[in-house]
């Protein structure tokens, strides 16, 4: 009888696992429909890209289907066309389009989340958007993606028909809502700077209004600038630098030019107006509007898309009109220069050089006179003075810009300095007083809209031998040349 009883109790747990057996079947075959995830991987479609020949998708918002065609070359290279129904006449980018197709027919590494699934959780019974991949041989598979998952960093797809749900990085996602705009080629411009033969910059909320020549060196293969309007001098490397990235120029992305996003830029009367006429006479007038939460917006020639680039790529596009141009009213190396006459208030001096080609004034070979006495005098460091006098002629800021000038023909100038180079050539430039403080500058006799600081001419650097200004560098060159010990001469210092 004990060993019944001990028998009967292993029967009994056996029933009772049978029943909860059973009853766990019936609860699963009534709740089939929730989800079941086991966090597995899998690879929902993959179609060789051999095998492609278009991949398009429908946009539940619109209606928009876009499509993009895959060809093959002679070659055996692949050459992508876009057809969707938004197709406009801009030239698309071949990469984009093979991104485009290579994203959207891979479906690997997908996580599943339900079989039986109600669709609608998820966004798929009105999906956001139809993936139909069409191969070669004529068969076609379509994907659905629905919702965005709540940290939006995966999407909910599923295959069209099926109701097993998964997820997959919010890449798919991204790709999926590309529409015609987004494959436009990126680059707005691509011009040859060597073919580039002037520059017109407009600038309408200071008005600014610049006319520049390009010059192209052939050896270093850079061009550089020479204002020719409303005043002639060189350019600065900021000037170069922002019209390369112009005749480069790439957008980020690309806006329907409708009358609505027109508008909304400015664009009927931009901010910006840059004008590149080519060598062959062929212009493009580039538009462009102010900054807009850092990107401006623009159109070339006032026709195709707008497109979007940002502010970080022009940034100096708003430059003061000083940083634009030259810093140096002229300029030339002491190798060019044959001679320097300076004379004013009854004061004069005449500097002679001697420089051979690429070689600096305190070379051996190099000689220099000021009034016939050699200048060719050091301090203990090996400043060359003859190089600071020659260096506070030609390297004379500019202090602002100014329309006009209120002097006559007969006016007497403050200082004259006249160049003479090596071919025996020679220009004139003199300085006005404009006020206590600055002097308007005069080229041959005309007006060059510029006017520097009256330290540039008198400034007295002391022991500081690049802050001299020309007659001051003229006295302590003179004082140099009378004290110097065996070429040397060092300026005495201040007593405290």
């Amino acid at each position: 009888m004990k060993t019944a009883k001990n028998l009967l109790i292993p029967l009994v747990v056996m029933i009772l696992l049978a029943i909860g057996v059973v009853v766990f079947f019936a609860i699963d075959r009534t709740s089939s429909t929730h989800e079941t995830s086991t966090n597995s991987s899998v690879d929902l479609l993959y179609v060789n890209p051999v095998d492609v020949a278009s991949v398009e998708v429908l946009h539940k918002e619109g209606g928009v289907n876009v499509k993009v065609d895959k060809n093959s070359t002679n070659s055996g290279s692949y050459v992508y066309a876009y057809s969707g129904s938004d197709k406009g006449p801009d030239d698309y980018s071949q990469s984009a389009m093979e991104g485009f197709l290579n994203s959207l027919t891979s479906f690997v590494g997908c996580t599943h989340i339900a079989d039986k699934a109600n669709l609608a959780e998820y966004g798929l019974d009105d999906p956001s958007f139809k993936v139909t991949i069409n191969k070669k041989d004529g068969t076609s598979s379509s994907i659905l993606i629905g919702n965005l998952s709540p940290d939006k960093s995966c999407c909910y797809i599923c295959i069209s028909g099926s109701s097993s749900v998964y997820y997959i990085t919010s890449t798919k996602y991204d790709y999926a809502s590309k529409v015609s705009n987004d494959f436009i080629d990126s680059s707005v411009m691509n011009l040859d700077v060597s073919e580039l033969d002037t520059v017109r910059f407009v600038r309408k909320a200071d008005a600014v209004d610049l006319t520049a020549s390009c010059i192209y060196d052939e050896q270093t293969g850079e061009a550089a600038f020479k204002f020719t309007k409303p005043f002639t001098i060189e350019s600065s490397p900021y000037f170069d630098r922002l019209i390369e990235k112009l005749c480069r120029l790439e957008a980020e992305e690309y806006e329907d030019a409708d009358q609505a996003n027109i508008t909304k830029y400015g664009l009927s009367d931009p901010v910006y107006s840059i004008v590149l006429t080519m060598k062959s006479g062929k212009t493009y007038t580039i538009n462009l509007s102010s900054a807009v939460k850092g990107y401006h917006y623009g159109r070339i020639n006032g026709e195709g898309k707008i497109f979007k680039v940002s502010s970080d790529k022009l940034e100096t596009i708003d430059s003061p009109v000083l940083v634009l141009i030259s810093s140096y009213v002229f300029y030339d190396t002491c190798d060019n220069v044959l001679s320097i006459e300076c004379s004013g208030k009854g004061r004069k001096f005449v500097m002679k050089l001697d420089v051979a080609k690429n070689d600096s004034i305190s070379d051996n070979d190099s000689t220099v006179e000021l009034d016939g006495r050699n200048a060719k005098v050091f301090n203990s460091q090996g400043r060359s003075y003859a190089a600071m006098l020659f260096e506070s002629i030609f390297c004379i800021n500019i202090a602002g810009v100014e329309e006009l000038s209120p002097f006559s023909s007969n006016a007497v100038p403050d200082t004259t300095i006249t160049v003479f180079n090596r071919n025996h050539s020679s220009v004139v430039y003199d300085f006005y007083k404009r006020n206590d403080v600055t002097y308007y500058v005069y080229c041959n006799g005309v007006y060059t809209k510029f006017y520097v600081f009256g330290r540039e001419l008198y400034n007295d650097g002391g022991e500081n031998t690049y802050e001299y200004g020309i007659w001051s560098a003229y006295d302590l060159l003179t004082k140099a040349i009378t004290n110097s010990i065996n070429g040397t001469y060092d300026i005495p210092k201040k007593s405290e």
